[in-house]
């Protein structure tokens, strides 16, 4: 993909050589050109378009916001270096350049932006760059951060999305018959209703039988359901917080005694940004979050759970308490 790319880029340049050298000499008129090199033209503008997006298999995703940091989320198709471009939309004139973030196989080729020292209550907006290539969508990228409101003014109002269950089909691996996925279009009525986060709340992604012993099984699966194209402007769109549930921890009703349950945990860290994971020191999803004047509580109700049906125990859902 890559040398059809660099190929046509070239025959584009060479055509716009030989176009401008003809017309200067009064021999050519760009309106009578040949069809072919016609179509070649808009086929090399095509790829300069639209070739960059091809480098990001997901994303970006803004997840948690705060009144002064936010993290912004990725995935690339492949290795490769990664940096933003983002500005104050108050003030397009200063942008800032982040690091550089080398994506790799191990980690699934995603990437955690930490924007930090930002304005409370902004909107700013920013590019992506894919070893130097900037990403090219029909939509802009923006986040926000949340308004210093305390001790001045009313709590803002804000709106917030919940979804759960998104079973996205992949045939190889599914069990025969009917597919559970599909009206994946719910994805673009999400982002028509512009809220200002998603909050998810577990089976977001369906570990397959092939899938949910391996941490590279947990990988796939998160990939292929986070590159669904109807996905992509909604994940764009608003910020992301999440908890899971059994079917993206592992099995069906998996509980404590999943025997990678840390893996289970690192792959969605992987692939969520949420502003913590665990609660003094104990691993888990549970975490929380505050948004205008209200309180998120996200528990974790697999990594620490008693198994549903065994008896002569106390049944626990978030662990024990000291």
């Amino acid at each position: 993909m890559m040398l059809i790319c660099v190929l046509f880029v070239q025959i584009k340049r060479e055509i716009v050589k030989i176009v401008s050298l003809f017309e200067r000499e009064g021999r050519l008129s760009i309106t009578k050109l040949p069809l072919s090199i016609v179509l070649l033209c808009l086929m090399s503008l095509q790829i300069g378009l639209y070739g960059q997006a091809d480098l990001l298999t997901s994303g970006p995703m803004p997840c948690y916001s705060e009144k002064r940091e936010v993290v912004i989320w990725l995935q690339t198709v492949a290795a490769a270096k990664v940096h933003l471009v983002y500005y104050d939309s108050k003030n397009p004139s200063e942008t800032v350049k982040t690091s550089f973030i080398n994506t790799e196989a191990p980690t699934g080729f995603t990437a955690q932006f930490y924007l930090t020292r930002l304005e409370p209550g902004n909107t700013y907006f920013y590019d992506v760059f894919v070893d130097g290539k900037k990403v090219e969508k029909p939509y802009k990228f923006s986040f926000k951060t949340q308004k210093l409101w305390e001790w001045r003014e009313d709590a803002p109002d804000f709106s917030f999305i919940t979804g759960s269950c998104a079973y996205i089909n992949d045939e190889p691996y599914d069990r025969p018959g009917k597919p559970y996925g599909g009206q994946y279009e719910i994805f673009n009525s999400i982002t028509a209703n512009k809220g200002d986060f998603m909050l998810w709340l577990g089976d977001n992604v369906y570990f397959r039988e092939a899938e949910w012993s391996t941490r590279d099984g947990m990988i796939y699966r998160y990939t292929h359901s986070r590159s669904n194209k109807e996905m992509q402007e909604m994940l764009s769109s608003m910020h992301h917080y999440a908890i899971w549930d059994d079917h993206d921890y592992g099995n069906n009703d998996s509980d404590r005694g999943l025997r990678n349950k840390q893996d289970a945990l690192d792959v969605f860290k992987m692939f969520w940004g949420n502003p913590g994971y665990g609660i003094d020191g104990k691993p888990g999803v549970t975490t929380s979050f505050n948004y205008s004047d209200v309180d998120f509580f996200l528990l974790d109700n697999r990594y620490n759970r008693t198994p549903n049906y065994r008896k002569m125990v106390i049944e626990q859902y978030l662990g024990k308490i000291n």
